[in-house]
C-alpha cells in the first residue's frame, strides 16, 4: 500500500511542476504585450520569492501538527489562485500582488513535498527518494516549459488557463491519494501557537537545530540560488529581446534539457550519493556549475548560447539533490520538517535577490545579470572549499 501511495504521490508531483511553469516561457510575451516595464520579469519572481522566504519555515513547523497532504492542498489552492490574479494583471502592481499571493503558498506545496518523502520514507531509502523527487522536479519543470510554450503560441491566457486548473486539481488529488503521514513522523511536545505563525519567529526558531557547519551549507545554498536564478530569469527574457525568439523557442530548449536530467540524476547523480561521500563531491559539482555559466559571458550567438544554458541547466539538477541530501542527513526525527522548512527558505532567498538584481539591472546591460551570476557561484566554490576543509576534521574528529 505505502508504495503503491508513493507512485501516486510521484505522479502528482509530475503533474505540479509541469503545470508550475506552464506561465514562465509565456511572462516575456505578457510583459511586451500589456506594456510593463521589462524589470518585471525579475522584480515579480523576486517578490512571489520573498513570500515563499518569509512563509516556509512557518509551513516546515506546521508540518509538524497536521497531514502534509493537507498542506499540499492549502498550498496547490493558494498557489492557483495567486497565478489566476498574475494572468488577468494589467499592470505592473496587480503583477506584483498575485506573485505576492502566490508565493504565501508555495513555499508550503514545496515544503510539505520534501516533508512528505522524508517522513513517509525508511532511513535507508530516504536520500534515494528525495533524489527522485527532484529528478521529477527537474524534468516535469522542463517540460511544463515545453508545454507552455506550445500553450503560448495560442494565447498567454491559454497557458495561465491551463496552468490554474491543474494546480488546483493537483492539491485535489493530494489529499484523494496520498497517505496521511501522522504516525510516521513526530508529534510536537506543545500545541501551535499564535507566536507560531508569525514568521520571523519561525526563523529564530532554527536556533533550535543550527550548527556552524549546517549554517555554512544553507550560506552556500542561498547564494548558488542567486547565481542560478540570475542566469535563469534572464535568459528567458533575454532570447525573445535580443535574439527575438517566440515562447516555443524557449519550451524546446527545456524540452531537451528534461531528457538529458532525467538521464544524469538516474546514473551519474545516483552513482555520485551511493558512492562518493556527497559532502565532498558536491565541490566540483559547484564549481563546474560556475564554470559553465561562464560561457554566457563569451558566447554571443544563439546556438552556443543555448548549449550553455542546457550544460549549466544539467549540472545544477546535479547539485541540487546532493544539497538537500546534505541538509537531510544532519536532521533528525523531531526537526527533519523544520529543517526542510529553513532549507526552502535558503533557495527562495537566492531566488529573491537573483531574480530582482537580474530584472534591474538588465536595463544597464542585457549580460550583468550573467556576470552576477559568475560571480555568485565563484563565491559559493570558495565557501565550498572552506567547507570541505571543515568537513574533513569534523570526520576526523
Amino acid at each position: 500500500m505505502k508504495n503503491k501511495k508513493l507512485m501516486a504521490f510521484w505522479g502528482i508531483i509530475a503533474l505540479f511542476y509541469l503545470a508550475a511553469n506552464f506561465a514562465h516561457p509565456v511572462t516575456p510575451t505578457l510583459i511586451v504585450e500589456r506594456g510593463l516595464d521589462s524589470s518585471m520579469f525579475g522584480v515579480a519572481l523576486a517578490a512571489m520569492m520573498t513570500m515563499n522566504f518569509l512563509f516556509a519555515p512557518f509551513w516546515g513547523k506546521l508540518c509538524g501538527y497536521i497531514p502534509t497532504k493537507k498542506i499540499m492542498l492549502i498550498g496547490c489552492i493558494g498557489y492557483s489562485v495567486g497565478q489566476a490574479v498574475f494572468g488577468m494583471a494589467q499592470s505592473e502592481a496587480v503583477v506584483i500582488a498575485g506573485r505576492m499571493f502566490a508565493g504565501i503558498f508555495t513555499g508550503g506545496c514545496f515544503t510539505a513535498f520534501s516533508n512528505y518523502v522524508i517522513n513517509t520514507s525508511d532511513l535507508a531509502s530516504r536520500g534515494s527518494n528525495l533524489t527522485t523527487l527532484i529528478t521529477i522536479q527537474s524534468v516535469a519543470s522542463a517540460c511544463g516549459y515545453f508545454v507552455g510554450g506550445m500553450l503560448g503560441m495560442i494565447s498567454v491566457e491559454a497557458a495561465f488557463s491551463a496552468q490554474v486548473v491543474l494546480l488546483a486539481l493537483c492539491g485535489v488529488l493530494c489529499t484523494v491519494l496520498c497517505l496521511d503521514d501522522t504516525p510516521f513522523k513526530h508529534k510536537p511536545e506543545k500545541a501551535l501557537s499564535a507566536r507560531d505563525v508569525n514568521p520571523f519567529s519561525a526563523f529564530v526558531s532554527a536556533k533550535e537545530f543550527m550548527t556552524p557547519m549546517l549554517a555554512m551549507i544553507f550560506i552556500i545554498i542561498a547564494i548558488s540560488g542567486i547565481g542560478l536564478n540570475s542566469s535563469e530569469q534572464c535568459f528567458n527574457y533575454f532570447i525573445k529581446d535580443q535574439f527575438g525568439l517566440g515562447s516555443q523557442y524557449n519550451g524546446t530548449i527545456k524540452a531537451v534539457i528534461a531528457v538529458a536530467i532525467l538521464a544524469l540524476n538516474s546514473t551519474v547523480c545516483v552513482y555520485l550519493q551511493k558512492k562518493t561521500d556527497i559532502n565532498k563531491t558536491f565541490l566540483p559539482v559547484t564549481l563546474a556549475n560556475g564554470l559553465i555559466i561562464g560561457g554566457f559571458l563569451v558566447f554571443k550567438s544563439p546556438m552556443p548560447f543555448f548549449v550553455t544554458y542546457v550544460l549549466a541547466s544539467c549540472v545544477n539538477a546535479l547539485r541540487t539533490p546532493l544539497m538537500q541530501a546534505m541538509v537531510a542527513a544532519r536532521s533528525t526525527p523531531e526537526n527533519s520538517n523544520a529543517m526542510m522548512g529553513f532549507y526552502q527558505s535558503m533557495n527562495s532567498l537566492g531566488s529573491i535577490f537573483g531574480a530582482l538584481f537580474a530584472g534591474l539591472i538588465y536595463a544597464q546591460n542585457p549580460y550583468l545579470p550573467f556576470i552576477l551570476s559568475f560571480a555568485a557561484f565563484g563565491i559559493a566554490t570558495l565557501l565550498a572549499v572552506v567547507y570541505v576543509g571543515k568537513y574533513k576534521k569534523e570526520k576526523q574528529a
